[in-house]
């Protein structure tokens, strides 16, 4: 009798016994059994999957930089205030060189275009430089972009420099030397910095930016031709547009015979 009850209380007994679970999102699953049954593995399978639902609900997360273009902070005027010192003041290019028109239709409508590319010298810490002339309707906008040859996270990969206007035409702007009103700073796996001209803002802390900016401006206008050759550019444009496609043209279909 004695001998039943022992064995009828080691088949009651259960086979697998959970001692420590402990479960979060950021930490792995330990679980402590001397014995493994399958309701234990299905247990440990459903807390897997959770765990791998609740990663997967946080990698997905959007991440938003807020960018104070007004009035950056100290740091981030220091950084693009060196990023404009370091323009070279009299760029070394090669031979090669790049020009290209065309007109683009888009979501915001349809614009004309020319751009310039140079190369730098192969000692230079830039690889080249490109000028944006793009005109859409009354919108006028005028973007010189440096490349660098960045290898470190943190330092620049490009300075851009834009002018934007509603007045004038692009023969007039070309003609004069308009100052930059935005800088962008594009960093190597960080957020971009940014500074545009705020009409609403005291920006008198970073008129010293604005002004290098400007004669930089105005040296790889020279530099590369730009008067010359985007005014060339625009002039074929210009005639290739007045010209009608007489030769492009088909007559009317003729009518159907019953």
């Amino acid at each position: 009798m004695t001998r039943s009850r022992k064995q009828q209380a080691t088949t009651n007994k259960p086979v697998c016994e959970v001692r420590s679970l402990q479960f979060t999102v950021r930490s792995q699953i330990r679980l402590q059994t001397p014995n493994c049954t399958l309701r234990t593995c299905a247990l440990v399978a459903c807390c897997l999957l959770f765990t791998v639902s609740v990663r997967a609900q946080e990698q997905d997360q959007l991440r938003l930089n807020v960018v104070n273009a007004c009035t950056p902070e100290e740091p981030e005027k220091n950084e693009i205030n060196a990023a404009l010192t370091h323009i070279p003041e009299h760029p070394r290019f090669t031979s090669d060189y790049e020009i290209a028109r065309g007109h683009t239709n888009d979501n915001k409508g349809a614009s004309d275009w020319v751009r310039l590319r140079r190369e730098f010298a192969a000692n230079s810490t830039f690889s080249s430089v490109q000028f944006l002339l793009s005109v859409s309707g009354p919108s006028i906008v005028e973007t010189l972009v440096l490349h660098l040859k960045a290898s470190k996270p943190g330092e620049p990969l490009q300075i851009s420099l834009e002018h934007e206007t509603s007045e004038g035409t692009p023969a007039s702007i070309l003609a004069g030397d308009a100052p930059p009103d935005r800088i962008r700073l594009e960093r190597y796996g960080k957020p971009s910095l940014i500074l545009a001209r705020c009409l609403q803002s005291d920006q008198r802390a970073y008129e010293l930016l604005f002004t290098a900016a400007a004669s930089r401006f105005t040296q790889y206008r020279t530099a590369m031709n730009v008067r010359g050759t985007v005014t060339a550019e625009l002039a074929r444009m210009n005639n290739s547009s007045r010209q009608s496609p007489v030769a492009g043209r088909q007559s009317k279909p003729p009518a159907p015979h019953n």
